[in-house]
C-alpha cells in the first residue's frame, strides 16, 4: 500500500473534480491524472480532456478515474413535470399553460418534452434549473467525498481500474 502523506487534500481535490464533472456534463471523455512524488510521499492530480477516447500524456502518471462524455442535461435530473415546475419555481399548472401557449397546443395535450421545450426558450427559467441542479449537487457533497475516498484507497492499495461512471 503506497503512503500518502496529502491524503486529505487530494481526496477534497478529487471531490471536488467530481462534482465540477457532473456540473458542467462535459461533452469529452476527462481523465484525472495522478502524479505521485515517491520521495515525498505526496501526490498531485491534473486532468487531461480525451477527446478521441483514445489519445493519453506520456508521461509518469496513473490515471485513476475518467469522466465519460456526458450524454445528458439539467433536464434529465428532474424527470417529471412536478419536479420540473419546482425546480424553476413555477406551479406545474401554470408551467403548463405556458408551455401549451408557446408550442400552440391544447393544454391536455402538453407533455414533459413541450414544458422543457418552453424553460430552454426562456434564459431565466434555463438560469433557475440550473441553479437548482447545482443546489442538488451541492446537497450531495458526501457523496463526492466518499467517492473520491474510494478512488484513492483504490490507487494506494495498486487496484487501480480505468471506468467511466
Amino acid at each position: 500500500m503506497k503512503e500518502l502523506k496529502n491524503r486529505a487534500e487530494i481526496v477534497a481535490k478529487l471531490a471536488e473534480m467530481l462534482k465540477k464533472f457532473d456540473l458542467e456534463l462535459n461533452p469529452y471523455d476527462t481523465d484525472v491524472y495522478l502524479y505521485y512524488d515517491e520521495a515525498e510521499k505526496t501526490a498531485e492530480l491534473d486532468t487531461f480532456v480525451n477527446v478521441g477516447g483514445n489519445s493519453w500524456l506520456n508521461d509518469d502518471h496513473y490515471t485513476i478515474y475518467t469522466d465519460c462524455e456526458h450524454h445528458e442535461t439539467d433536464f434529465d435530473f428532474f424527470d417529471n413535470l412536478d419536479d420540473l415546475a419546482d425546480a424553476v419555481g413555477i406551479r406545474k399548472e401554470e408551467l403548463i399553460k405556458k408551455a401549451a401557449k408557446y408550442a400552440d397546443i391544447d393544454v391536455e395535450d402538453v407533455a414533459y418534452y413541450e414544458v422543457a421545450r418552453f424553460i430552454e426558450s426562456d434564459d431565466k427559467l434555463m438560469e433557475k434549473l440550473h441553479e437548482t441542479y447545482k443546489t442538488y449537487l451541492d446537497e450531495m457533497e458526501n457523496d463526492y467525498v466518499e467517492r473520491a475516498d474510494y478512488i484513492i484507497s483504490e490507487w494506494e492499495s495498486n487496484e487501480e481500474e480505468d471506468y467511466c461512471e
